[in-house]
């Protein structure tokens, strides 16, 4: 489990998430040569999928899960903030 990161509507596209994702990886790469994050899978969240892929950030190829759990092909699971897609990016 993590933290959460969030940049109001009315702040947005000033570089703000940009600055705080920035900050976080300069604070993992003294402890990780890799850091992840998951982001949500609903229109919600395009601006933050967005950010994360111009950033480096690629899927970690284990698919989505809900609820921390991976999701099985087939298995219903509800479109919420708890239905997350993992991604990566390598800090060296």
């Amino acid at each position: 489990m993590g933290i959460g990161i969030n940049v109001l509507p009315l702040m947005r596209n000033r570089g703000i998430g940009s600055t705080l994702l920035e900050t976080a990886e300069k604070e993992a790469a003294g402890k990780s040569d890799i850091v992840g994050l998951g982001v949500g899978l609903y229109a919600d969240y395009g601006a933050a999928q967005k950010l994360y892929i111009k950033r480096g950030y690629i899927p970690d190829s284990l698919g989505v899960t809900y609820k921390y759990e991976h999701v099985k092909p087939g298995a219903r699971v509800d479109l919420d903030d708890d239905l997350v897609l993992w991604f990566m990016k390598n800090l060296k």
